[in-house]
């Protein structure tokens, strides 16, 4: 049996939350780099116009303007007006646009070397800024590109003849640049993924009963609603079972805690066993107070689970000190057929009911009703 296939989707979740997160985090980030990044290159055009003659300035705009102004503006109105949620959406276009923003600069630089006309090094130095750290674009790619525009800005240099030393001194520079920038990109998505865990783990533990290890009151009150609207909005039945331990204050007083721990964590090991979809989902809501919430589920299914329980639970055979200790559950149920517009307040408040009802009809039983 291949048992790395749930670790590997598991591994795929986490990593496309950590995407959205770190989207979260660097949004306005990128938009300010997009911004900027548009504002500078419509200023370089406009130093086109002023510096150089018609025929090189019709020349250098119409490939600013094709291969980043209008990239850049597209992905301006995209930023600012509908925010991807996820760090990775757009990659290859902001790639595209590091890379035809160095390759345009060494190719401006051409022409004007090549046609008497001086051409400074900054915007390079910005151009490497933009693309491996401000863009937070993943490492690998961002240092491919890096290195593609440094090898066509040394292929042009060394084309135009220029002094060895000269090149050498810029390259190291340009290299400096890029390498603080790559590093400062890395530590601080290192940063921002160690912050997502402590956030996980943080709201894992506000969510998790510490006995059972089961969703807890808070998890319940958030996934109802969650999974009540989801189920309205796709049109798909909706189940709830509230479980009751029988006599538990008894057998808490009588026995002890501990036994009465004993008892919690295997009524939880039922409910655990059964949700066995990702849709499955158990809490502990209250001392001996659990629930479970089924997405998508049937009558005779609902129904078939609550019987289940009373009986597995019936079943039990505690050991305390030697004596064999029986214990029953009460459960009720309701379910909420698809296409029915019932509030998750209602679903809790029917299944409630019908908790009290079965245990009102002698414990040790189930009571369902449908919505």
């Amino acid at each position: 049996m291949n048992t790395s296939v749930p670790s590997n989707n598991k591994q795929a979740d986490n990593r496309e939350k950590f995407s959205h997160f770190l989207m979260s985090q660097c949004l306005n980030v990128r938009r300010g780099a997009l911004i900027a990044g548009l504002l500078l290159y419509l200023a370089f055009s406009i130093m086109d116009v002023v510096k150089f003659p018609s025929e090189i300035y019709l020349l250098t705009l119409t490939f600013r303007l094709v291969l980043v102004i209008l990239p850049l503006l597209y992905l301006n109105f995209i930023y600012w007006f509908t925010p991807p949620i996820t760090i990775r959406s757009n990659i290859l276009l902001i790639l595209f646009i590091y890379l035809a923003v160095g390759l345009n600069h060494t190719f401006i630089y051409y022409l004007s070397d090549i046609n008497g006309f001086s051409f400074p090094q900054l915007g390079l130095v910005l151009i490497i800024m933009f693309g491996c750290l401000l863009m937070v674009l993943p490492i690998k790619p961002a240092a491919i590109v890096t290195v593609i525009i440094l090898c066509v800005f040394t292929t042009v240099n060394i084309h135009l003849n220029h002094p060895l030393n000269d090149l050498i001194f810029m390259l190291i520079i340009l290299i400096v640049v890029a390498s603080i920038c790559l590093i400062v990109n890395i530590t601080g998505q290192k940063t921002l993924y160690q912050n997502y865990l402590l956030i996980n783990r943080l709201y894992k533990e506000s969510t998790t009963d510490g006995l059972t290890k089961l969703n807890n009151r808070r998890s319940f009150q958030e996934q109802i609603v969650r999974l009540n609207a989801i189920a309205v909005r796709d049109d798909v039945a909706l189940g709830l079972i509230f479980i009751d331990a029988d006599y538990f204050k008894i057998i808490n007083d009588s026995c002890g805690h501990s036994m009465g721990d004993e008892v919690l964590k295997k009524l939880a090991s039922v409910i655990k066993d059964k949700c066995r979809r990702t849709e499955d989902i158990g809490f502990r809501i209250g001392g001996d107070e659990f629930a479970i919430i089924l997405y998508g589920v049937n009558r005779a299914k609902l129904e078939e689970t609550c019987l289940e329980i009373v009986k597995s639970v019936a079943n039990f055979n505690l050991n305390n000190n030697g004596k064999i200790l029986k214990t029953s559950v009460s459960v009720g149920a309701a379910l909420k057929t698809k296409s029915t517009k019932a509030s998750s307040d209602k679903l809790v408040k029917i299944a409630d009911e019908y908790l009290y009802k079965a245990k009102a009809n002698g414990k040790n039983k189930h009571c369902l009703k449908t919505i």
